[in-house]
């Protein structure tokens, strides 16, 4: 079955999606974009990849080599699966793009589309293996030349800007203390900061500030107040010695600090096993990001993993009257169908069985989202509770890396209250540390 719509009256009255659902209806406008030279409609300031998702539109990439389909899969920006085209601008992310009117976006490497690409007759004709780089060398020097010719033609993300853009332009900031990241802990530690009469500049991903919480299908929407500096839809790119270069619609800041703060949190994992590639494998918190946009991406849902979010998106579809398969203990062992999963085989309490289903959700742990911290010098180790690396600190966020700290999840487990009190410790710590250095 195909992804739909849903709306505030398919949920019980009073439930936190159902008001999440009945403010987005209350001021939602209508907008039309254009996809593969289809027009598709959407709703204003939504993710593309979503208003796709809802016109059934889940194949939006190729892979590069072997032109297997691809989508989304994260909705986080954190893979691959839903580059498109937007306008003049290659690999864009969809789920990072905010619906409008009069978008235009197209398949990069796929002819004619990424929903129907001649070239994925490579991945019948070389099903094991091809090495592009060796296919034609014994046939001489004249054919290879060709080869090669074709395969960069065949490959890649995309082509470049039909003209070049040109050097884009920086400004520079200097603050107290940088904070990266704008969930329950970054937001905690900013206000701190201001009141310990530190400058501080707040950095998010996201366009509004919430972290984890904007997703949470069991949680009334909140509207977190931000009473310091702050740079909404921005990444902070790259962290060296002071400095982090965080780009914003296009624009470079260079900010420069006495000291950085990563409340990062996590980010999703999907385990491997095989075809966890598919169209239609997504995490558990893309899943409910999908729910809080009022789109449900399938009406079969299988849901593998123990994480909390699998278990409140399973408590929704009930409620929706969606069929699914809700296995907290157990494993994916494989994944099956041409262009989108169709069925899924699960390993559950020593026994295997398989399951039909349009949407497979891996609600495994998410991950300490670590790569800023380690970059700007903290070191790793390895978290046992959690089964993989997070950045070393003390109890006070600090790190091996002077001017380095690390709050909230990215640390370790904490509930929602903990974060709220760890960004508050954390903060104070850098106060204390930077009065000493003065």
């Amino acid at each position: 079955m195909a992804p739909r719509r849903i709306d505030a009256r398919e949920l019980p009255a009073g439930s936190a999606l159902a008001r999440r659902l009945a403010q987005i209806e209350k001021v939602a406008r209508a907008v039309t974009l254009e996809h593969d030279g289809t027009p598709v409609e959407a709703r204003a300031g939504e993710p593309v990849a979503l208003s796709l998702a809802a016109a059934g539109r889940l194949t939006l990439a190729r892979s590069p080599k072997y032109h297997r389909p691809r989508g989304a899969a994260c909705l986080r920006g954190d893979c691959d699966g839903c580059l498109v085209r937007a306008g003049d601008q290659p690999g864009v992310m969809a789920c990072r793009l905010a619906a409008d009117s009069g978008m235009k976006l197209t398949s990069q490497n796929a002819f004619p589309t990424a929903g129907f690409d001649v070239f994925a007759v490579t991945d019948w004709f070389f099903p094991k293996h091809l090495d592009h780089h060796r296919l034609m060398v014994d046939f001489g020097d004249a054919v290879n030349r060709t080869m090669q010719v074709f395969a960069r033609r065949m490959a890649g993300s995309g082509t470049l800007p039909e003209l070049p853009t040109g050097v884009v332009p920086h400004r520079t900031r200097d603050v107290d203390v940088l904070v990266v990241g704008a969930g329950r802990a970054g937001l905690a530690a900013v206000e701190t900061l201001a009141r310990e009469g530190l400058s501080a500049l707040l950095v998010d991903e996201e366009p509004a500030p919430g972290g984890a919480q904007r997703d949470r299908v069991d949680l009334a929407p909140e509207r977190p107040t931000v009473s310091v500096d702050a740079m909404f839809d921005a990444t902070a790119a790259a962290t060296y010695a002071n400095e982090t270069l965080v780009v914003q619609h296009g624009a470079i800041t260079r900010v420069t600090c006495r000291a950085r703060l990563f409340a990062t949190g996590t980010r999703d994992v999907i385990p491997a096993f095989a075809r966890n590639d598919l169209p239609g494998v997504v995490t558990a918190r893309a899943f409910a990001r999908a729910l809080t946009w009022g789109v449900l991406l399938g009406e079969r849902v299988v849901i593998v993993g123990p994480a909390a979010t699998g278990a409140r998106v399973n408590e929704v579809l009930r409620a929706l009257g969606v069929k699914t398969v809700y296995a907290p203990d157990g494993e994916v062992v494989e994944a099956h169908g041409a262009t989108a999963v169709r069925k899924v085989t699960v390993r559950e309490k020593g026994a295997t069985a398989e399951h039909r289903c349009d949407v497979l959700v891996c609600a495994d742990e998410p991950v300490p989202a670590y790569e800023l911290a380690g970059q700007a010098g903290a070191g790793l180790a390895w978290d046992h509770d959690r089964r993989c690396f997070a950045p070393r600190s003390d109890d006070e966020g600090a790190t091996e890396r002077d001017g380095v700290y690390v709050a909230g999840t990215v640390r370790r487990r904490m509930s929602d209250e903990q974060r709220s009190d760890d960004g508050v410790r954390v903060a104070r710590r850098i106060a204390r540390d930077l009065r000493g250095s003065r």
